[in-house]
């Protein structure tokens, strides 16, 4: 099964299944909390935010991508290589009057792999609730074969090398940690999915049972997640620009909820369902589901009732 190699590969990649480089040759980043060190080519590149070139922000990002992203080629490719390479630019965008947000692009070259960065600063304009990351969170990746090149990044970008092995080592050493969903914040969450399943009229119209829901890890490079519901046979997902992990932004800011059928809503591939949205792939449900039940939290949900009782 794919999500198998995936997963197994994954695990091969944070164990340090590679071969060790010299210390000299591996340090090419700075302590946890300081800029790394590369090359800058000037222009947007010289004005790179120095919380996205740390090195733990780097970890993070990448741990992030093995999880949802790199397929096991993908992770064998980086895995293979001494240095880990990043070009990183500032993204200039059209922003409304007050919006102070920015915009980055993180690139691996050595894989092809695009991540789009945001760090939201702004006020929702029917409410002036204020909505405002404490960080750059991952809204978009794209692999682009325009930028996979073993000659290294482009102009334009600042250039970051991290030691594979160093990488590895952390990733290893960080392995079961996660955090931990509050349990105000579970009700956040099941409460927009009754909202969105209201609309999307597939409320159940019984009383559910102490439901059980697995919950996968937030990333704190990322402000999205999913929640699998086993006996219901669904994936939840949820993503926003406001910290998931906290209550309050929930009432304050535009939340995606996208509700997914496995029976009715999984496909071999997207080619069956082009331009839709609406559809996973199985292998996409797949890795989702391992995060969810085997990476995740299980959590036992009171009881609620169908809409009809209970409205929620």
């Amino acid at each position: 099964m794919r999500m198998a190699l995936v997963m197994a590969a994954a695990a091969a990649f944070a164990a340090g299944g590679v071969a060790g480089c010299e210390a000299t040759k591996c340090a090419t980043v700075a302590m946890p909390g300081e800029p790394a060190r590369g090359a800058a080519h000037g222009g947007a590149a010289a004005n790179v935010p120095g919380e996205i070139v740390e090195r733990t922000y780097l970890f993070e990002l990448v741990r992030y991508l093995y999880r949802w992203h790199l397929s096991e080629e993908e992770i064998e490719m980086l895995s293979a290589e001494k240095q880990v390479v990043f070009g990183i630019r500032t993204v200039a965008v059209k922003l409304d009057a007050g919006d102070k947000s920015e915009e980055a692009e993180i690139v691996l070259p050595q894989v092809g792999m695009r991540v789009g960065l945001k760090k939201a600063d702004y006020a929702i304009e029917e409410t002036g609730a204020a909505v405002k990351s404490d960080r750059f969170k991952v809204i978009d990746v794209r692999r682009d074969a325009g930028a996979q090149s073993p000659r290294g990044v482009a102009a334009g970008y600042r250039v970051v090398e991290v030691g594979t092995q160093e990488m590895l080592e952390y990733l290893f050493k960080t392995r079961g940690e996660k955090d931990v969903v509050a349990a105000d914040v579970v009700e956040k969450m099941r409460a927009a999915v009754r909202r969105e399943a209201a609309k999307e009229k597939v409320l159940p119209g019984v009383a559910v049972v102490a439901p059980v829901v697995h919950i996968a890890p937030l990333s704190p490079v990322a402000n999205e997640t999913w929640v699998y519901w086993e006996a219901g046979r669904k994936l939840f997902y949820f993503a926003s620009d406001h910290d998931l992990g906290k209550a309050a932004g929930w009432d304050q800011s535009a939340m995606q909820v996208r509700i997914y059928d496995l029976d009715q809503q999984v496909v071999l591939s997207h080619e069956e369902a082009p331009g839709s949205n609406r559809f996973l792939t199985r292998y996409e449900a797949s890795r989702a589901i391992f995060n969810c039940v085997v990476l995740g939290e299980r959590v036992t949900l009171p009881t609620f009732a169908g809409a009809a009782t209970q409205g929620r």
